[in-house]
């Protein structure tokens, strides 16, 4: 074992500056590796611990009027399976800008009592504290408020309050901002309200201002284990009709905070796919240079076995010597690697989870460490293993024996030859495609895979990010087929006083009217956004349809995730609750849901909803006799001008929309968040990821060239000595790195199209919308030209050198 370790030492030694080159290498990948790896797993799981750490509410039910008066609120609380109940109320106050006019649109709210913030919702902190309940003048404000408005701990707010009472002056107030925070809704905001700026106030101003004052009210609510919100929406709108707690209006309205943070959680996850998607790339292609860097350095420290075998170094210590000379240094840079990768963990996550985690700094992942580094070690040492056993041969050590091993024939140059081609092309083609004589050859199979798969992932890459792009840029594919819609929002419009506003509106061909609301679908099906259609003018305009059609009297429509979570079939005929009523209907189709929301409630994404008759959601508003819809979606004929007649219809509207308390009144694009985010968060990555790949299949075409370059010196010289010119062998090596580019388009691009379509056949499916596939030809084309040249300029340097080595000055090297 003495021996073993002396020669190790020694070999070492020698050649330790390439050791250590490959220890920085292995430390630098591998850490990247290592790192990309943990930080997507941080990403991920950022917006469930910040959760867990903030006591966020399953619920937040409201009433349709007022909870306050009478107590509703604080009876929600003691509704069986309810574990938790932080009542609020939000305060007709806007902010008030140094000229005077009011700023922006906001939302205001104050807790009823100290439950807020402390037991349920609670906050993380960006800066400052909470409001001290006595203290009317103290107001905390979220990071959107912050940069909306430029404040800052310690900034003075000046904001307007507006009676509900006519002819009543308005109340102006100075605030101090003691505070920044994130709350669950602004990480991603998924809702109308949690777009705005959000301003929460002390008790003590509500309790200032009083009842005259008041907006809106409802509750933050955790459930039990066990409760589902399908339960806790039966029970709570069975409370709100009891006649002590009329001033509800006896409707209720809930928001399943569950499914709005599975919402969020779907847009974050994107980067933390892309994360890991970058990690396995980078790892299987660090693998495979990295492999064959440590098997060149183990082969040329080899080069002296037959003199260590004359000397009695058996065969099986032989082998251990390559083994153990690979793995010092293989080991040192997988430690490296871990060091890195904790030193990098401050840069994760990444996106809007990084405002979500709870713990940024340093992060020590002790699964991903340990099994990264163990794995670093043992898939770099089971790669070179093969060489060291070669090596350990006696066959293979003499430099007469090495020269004298055939590589293996090329059939493809063979028939070229036969063709008649020129010669430099026969030379060059036979170069690329036939393994090189000697152990000191460059290995070819490792080469034309790396240049395959590089090939692949890029047209895999772009076919992703062209089907993505094809989504965002056509409104039908996410569910919309109108050209635009009135939204009032929790405000309604009449038929008839809708058709008076219209009536002028040029090229308008078709309108359909609809209520906001939701359903709740059998016991544990939970709360489901959906949208009331009626017919106003023209064909029904209903949002796309995959299968069935749209419903009419006693049917539904559901979301392809929607039927998949409930296990409901096309045709089934299911029970549900509308308005706290009970329904009866069948499953008339599957659609693609745009977005449609009401104020903080839940909306409808692409596979998330249900589509229903009007009549099903107008529950207590038909009962007192309201007929007025919430919104309405509007269709202009073939002959229309989209942007004029648009113009035209947002003039006729104008006075009427000055009235609806929203930002705005007519909109022509309901992506879904679905859409939004997922074009937020991973538009930029398949293309990042293409440009990486691309990048990576370059590293491995160069070392190839320079390798090939030095392996194949004695046979540039013999064709030289045979007549060959400098210009000959340039023409030969670009024909033979030209080829190996050829390869790699050959099976790069179908193989890479395959990839791509089915990723997006997945990735469709996982969002509920139609799988059908762009293939992006055009940029096939383009990639032929690209690669071949890109490639040549690679191979250039080495290939010019050697067309300018003299051939004496070669055969006196061998």
């Amino acid at each position: 074992m003495r021996v073993v370790h002396a020669i190790v030492a020694q070999r070492l030694r020698t050649g330790w500056r390439g050791w250590a080159a490959l220890t920085l290498l292995i430390g630098i990948a591998g850490g990247a590796v290592l790192a990309a790896a943990a930080g997507a797993r941080r990403t991920d799981s950022a917006y469930p611990r910040f959760l867990r750490a903030t006591a966020a509410a399953d619920v937040l039910a409201g009433p349709a009027l007022d909870g306050v008066r009478g107590g509703f609120d604080f009876a929600v609380g003691l509704l069986p399976g309810v574990q938790q109940v932080a009542p609020v109320v939000g305060l007709n106050c806007v902010p008030v800008a140094p000229n005077g006019k009011f700023g922006e649109q906001s939302e205001f709210a104050a807790p009823l009592d100290g439950r807020l913030g402390h037991q349920v919702q609670r906050s993380k902190m960006l800066a400052g504290r909470q409001p001290d309940p006595r203290r009317p003048g103290e107001v905390m404000i979220d990071q959107i408020a912050a940069r909306q408005f430029g404040l800052r701990v310690g900034s003075v707010l000046r904001l307007a309050a507006l009676s509900n009472k006519p002819h009543t002056k308005i109340r102006y107030l100075t605030e101090h901002v003691v505070g920044i925070e994130v709350t669950s809704d602004s990480i991603v905001p998924v809702n109308m309200l949690a777009q705005i700026a959000y301003i929460q106030a002390s008790t003590a101003l509500y309790r200032e201002l009083g009842p005259d004052y008041q907006a809106f009210d409802g509750d933050w609510v955790t459930l039990s284990p066990g409760t589902s919100v399908s339960k806790f929406t039966a029970e709570a709108n069975a409370l709100a009709r009891q006649p002590r707690y009329r001033a509800t209006g006896g409707q209720l309205f809930v928001s399943d905070e569950l499914a709005q943070a599975a919402t969020v959680e779907q847009s974050i996850r994107p980067q933390a796919v892309a994360l890991a998607i970058f990690a396995l790339v980078l790892a299987l292609t660090a693998l495979l240079v990295l492999g064959q860097v440590a098997a060149r350095l183990l082969l040329a420290s080899s080069a002296d076995n037959h003199v260590v075998v004359a000397l009695g170094v058996s065969r099986r210590q032989l082998f251990g010597i390559g083994l153990l000379q690979a793995a010092i240094p293989i080991t040192a840079g997988a430690v490296l690697a871990g060091a890195v990768a904790v030193a990098a963990s401050p840069l994760m996550p990444i996106g809007p989870a990084r405002l979500a985690e709870m713990h940024p700094g340093l992060s020590f992942d002790t699964r991903v460490l340990l099994i990264g580094v163990a794995g670093i070690v043992v898939l770099l040492v089971a790669g070179v293993a093969r060489t060291a056993w070669r090596e350990s041969t006696t066959r293979a050590h003499a430099d007469s024996a090495a020269r004298a091993t055939p590589g293996y024939a090329s059939r493809t140059a063979s028939w070229l030859a036969g063709t008649g081609a020129p010669v430099t092309a026969v030379a060059g083609v036979r170069m690329a495609l036939q393994q090189p004589r000697g152990r000191a050859g460059a290995s070819l199979q490792g080469v034309i895979i790396g240049i395959v798969l590089s090939v692949a992932a890029v047209m895999g890459s772009v076919t992703f990010g062209a089907n993505l792009t094809h989504l965002e840029r056509s409104p039908r594919l996410y569910g919309q087929t109108w050209d635009a819609a009135m939204d009032l929002q929790f405000g309604d419009i009449e038929p008839a006083n809708f058709a008076r506003l219209v009536a002028n509106v040029p090229h308008l061909a078709s309108w359909t009217f609809g209520l906001h609301g939701t359903i709740t679908l059998g016991s544990g099906g939970g709360v489901v956004p959906a949208i009331g259609l009626a017919t106003g003018r023209g064909t029904l305009l209903s949002p796309t349809m995959l299968a069935g059609h749209p419903p009419g009297a006693g049917e539904v429509v559901l979301g392809t995730i929607t039927m998949r979570d409930s296990g409901i079939r096309l045709g089934q005929r299911i029970s549900f609750s509308a308005s706290g009523q009970a329904e009866h209907a069948t499953v008339a189709g599957r659609a693609v849901f745009p977005y449609f929301g009401q104020g903080s409630f839940t909306p409808t994404d692409l596979g998330h909803g249900a589509i229903v008759p009007a009549d099903m959601l107008a529950g207590q508003a038909r009962a007192n006799g309201d007929s007025g819809y919430n919104f309405v979606l509007l269709s202009f004929g073939a002959d229309s001008h989209r942007t004029a007649d648009i113009a035209a219809l947002r003039r006729a509207t104008a006075k009427f929309c000055s009235t609806v308390q929203q930002s705005t009144c007519i909109v022509t694009n309901q992506r879904p968040n679905g859409v939004t985010y997922y074009d937020q968060r991973i538009d930029a990555t398949p293309l990042i990821l293409a440009s990486l790949l691309a990048i990576l299949g370059l590293g491995v075409l160069t070392q190839f060239a320079f390798q090939s370059a030095r392996s194949r010196r004695r046979e540039f010289a013999v064709l030289r000595t045979l007549g060959f010119r400098r210009r000959q062998v340039t023409a030969a090596t670009t024909w033979q790195i030209s080829t190996l580019a050829a390869a790699g388009l050959l099976f790069g691009l179908p193989l890479g199209a395959a990839a791509g379509h089915v990723g997006w056949a997945l990735f469709a499916n996982a969002l509920g919308v139609s799988a059908g596939t762009q293939i992006p030809l055009s940029v096939a084309l383009i990639l032929i030209p690209t690669v071949l040249v890109v490639a040549n300029a690679v191979g250039f340097w080495p290939n010019l050198a050697s067309a300018r080595k003299r051939p004496a000055e070669l055969l006196r090297a061998e």
